[in-house]
């Protein structure tokens, strides 16, 4: 699956009192990471509520700390689709230091596929899961031609 990139740079607002990236705000650059690769792939979340109207709520977040980000580091969020079934996205995370390129964190975060107005489970949207197989078919057709 294709990876995406953003960046970040951590703000006063980030840090806590040992003066680095506070644990939880790791989750919110998984976050952001994954919104962006959405809308690399041509896929906007806000589409995905406002018409589909589905939503992809959290059902398991794990993060691994390695090392810290300070105030004014840039951070260097990279994201991919780990897995999927008919009704779950996994997406995979790496945060380095974009200065010195020190892994950071890494970490997993799995979302269901939610109906909005009475937040029961149902299948991917077709558009979403039209987006999932195409990604799919595109890294098995890279694989072949590697191969040979």
């Amino acid at each position: 699956m294709p990876k995406h990139q953003a960046t970040y740079r951590i703000l006063y607002r980030d840090i806590d009192s040992m003066g680095v990236l506070y644990y939880g705000r790791y989750l919110a650059l998984f976050e952001m990471g994954r919104v962006e690769w959405l809308r690399s792939e041509g896929f906007r979340y806000r589409d995905l509520e406002q018409e589909q109207h589905v939503i992809l709520p959290v059902t398991h977040a794990s993060c691994d700390y390695m090392a810290s980000l300070r105030y004014d580091d840039v951070a260097l969020i990279q994201t991919w689709v780990e897995s999927w079934t008919a009704s779950t996205l996994r997406f995979g995370h790496k945060i380095e230091s974009q200065e010195s390129g020190v892994l950071c964190a890494t970490g997993e975060v799995e979302l269901a596929c939610v109906r909005k107005q009475d937040h029961r489970p149902i299948r991917m949207p077709p558009l979403l899961r039209s987006l999932m197989e195409n990604l799919v078919a595109d890294r098995q057709l890279k694989s072949r031609r590697r191969r040979k």
